[in-house]
């Protein structure tokens, strides 16, 4: 009998998603896909994907990124002679620097993520689940970010512009000295919401949280970085 019910304790187990169930699930079921890997964390495959596509994203904007730090200078006030003693410096720097530097950046970013994460959920709201769990969740979760510099970078190094095209910011002209509502409209992103949604469908999986809980937790969160970001953004803008 003991063998019988350990049988169907079995059966009833969802079997494990691979890899690749897991990519598609991100984006067209999110919520059961996140369940599995909150389940059976899992982090390697995410984070090679998000690290080659930072990677990747940096090699074909690294001339919109010189473009961006030389108008900066400009607004400086630097003299023409100035930038364009930088730009050869610059252009060098850059060759190495834009493709590589996610390299490292990249996993730096979605640690302090999960850490942020899990500050919040295990000291603030009581939860308890593992860091490992956190940052499973929050690299899958950033398959999402995946398919915005898909769409976005070809866009942004076109135009030589460091701005997405999916976000509110893009719907209004370009100012020479954005405001601190234009970059807070740049925050406000497509791509970035819908990762947030898929992200929250991973903490209420992690900490069997509501799903409105996770939510309302993600999203305050995400207002917060939207806030602080384009603070920074307009400060040196």
């Amino acid at each position: 009998m003991e063998l019988s019910n350990s049988s169907a304790g079995a059966a009833a187990m969802p079997q494990a998603k691979s890899p690749i169930e897991r990519l598609i699930g991100v984006f067209v079921s999110p919520e059961p896909t996140m369940q599995d890997i909150a389940a059976r964390p899992t982090w390697v495959v995410p984070l090679i994907i998000l690290m080659l596509t930072g990677a990747l994203s940096g090699y074909f904007l690294k001339d919109a990124i010189l473009q961006t730090q030389l108008e900066a200078m400009e607004k400086r006030n630097m003299t023409a002679e100035q930038i364009e003693q930088a730009r050869g410096t610059m252009e060098t720097m850059m060759t190495y620097t834009a493709p590589l530097a996610p390299l490292v950046t990249t996993p730096i970013f979605y640690v302090i993520i999960s850490g942020v994460l899990m500050l919040v959920g295990n000291l603030i709201l009581g939860g308890e689940t593992r860091f490992s769990t956190l940052f499973s969740i929050t690299c899958w979760s950033g398959m999402i970010s995946v398919l915005s510099s898909l769409v976005n970078v070809p866009i942004m190094a076109n135009r030589q512009v460091m701005e997405s095209a999916t976000s509110l910011g893009s719907l209004f002209p370009a100012e020479e000295n954005p405001s601190f509502f234009h970059n807070l409209l740049g925050q406000i992103d497509l791509f970035w919401i819908w990762w947030v949604v898929v992200m929250g469908f991973g903490i209420a999986a992690a900490y069997k949280f509501s799903t409105r809980k996770a939510m309302t937790t993600v999203f305050i969160l995400w207002a917060i970085f939207a806030v602080v970001a384009a603070a920074i953004k307009s400060m040196f803008s």
